[in-house]
């Protein structure tokens, strides 16, 4: 039986991605100085706004599953040291995991699994909450099936596991924006390993490259990232200067 704040932290889960993208939506809305640097200077059209709160009716499904792994006695341990470890180990598998099943969908026989995320080319604060069902299965169930594992052998904390959840829903809200909210001087520093939003927004409206979810690691590693990120990181937050159309190119410094 999960306690009162086991049941809280459990609803925070289930509700964060919704909260975060109406106060994004609302930022957006009422042009609060943060949206300010947009990425594309494009319309989101209504019927994709529709269609994503739609799709966000099975998000809670995250809460769904660490419930149940909560109420079969996985994820007991109540230690600081293993909040630190098990948010740890679930940081770096959530990357890993993230990074090859995203390229796994974007194979023609699994596209499937993906395309419904993928119908929104330019990202609204909504987009982060439209997955297709199945997707969703599929991530939680490999994120957590995993971690039930290493809990069977090196016992993980609730807290920790969860922690990771509730930091994914709003940082993945925030990438999920048409504006940009880092600094002009990020990628001199945490940027040069740390996305962004103009870095996933590239995925999206090109389709393929920058599958990597909190970090660029991956993709630098295995040649997946948009060469022209940076520049168009720069022109964005830097000179201000959105995209005029989802296909659009920045020249990399070394003329690519």
């Amino acid at each position: 039986m999960a306690t009162p704040l086991e049941w809280t932290v459990l609803i925070v889960v289930a509700t964060i991605g919704h909260v975060m993208a109406v106060i994004w939506h609302c930022a957006d809305r009422h042009q609060w100085k943060m949206c300010e640097r947009r990425i594309y200077d494009l319309e989101i059209p209504d019927k994709q706004v529709k269609r994503e709160l739609k799709n966000s009716i099975h998000t809670p499904i995250h809460a769904a599953f660490l419930g149940l792994c909560l109420a079969a006695g996985f994820f007991e341990n109540k230690t600081i040291a293993s909040f630190v470890t098990s948010a740890l180990i679930t940081t770096v598998w959530a990357e890993i995991w993230h990074y090859w099943s995203h390229r796994a969908f974007h194979l023609k026989p699994l596209h499937w699994i993906h395309l419904e995320h993928h119908k929104s080319h330019l990202n609204s604060p909504f987009t982060a909450i439209s997955f297709s069902f199945t997707e969703k299965l599929v991530f939680n169930f490999g994120m957590l099936g995993f971690l039930a594992a290493v809990d069977t052998v090196f016992s993980l904390n609730f807290y920790g596991v969860a922690g990771w959840y509730i930091g994914y829903l709003i940082i993945n809200s925030f990438s999920h924006a048409n504006f940009e909210l880092k600094s002009k001087d990020y990628l001199k520093w945490t940027g040069r390993i740390i996305t962004s939003t103009t870095y996933h927004s590239l995925h999206h409206s090109r389709y393929t490259g920058n599958y990597g979810l909190g970090t660029r690691f991956l993709d630098k590693l295995f040649k997946t990232e948009w060469e022209d990120y940076e520049p168009l990181y720069d022109r964005v937050s830097t000179d201000r200067q959105p995209l005029k159309h989802l296909r659009e190119r920045v020249e990399s410094p070394d003329g690519r």
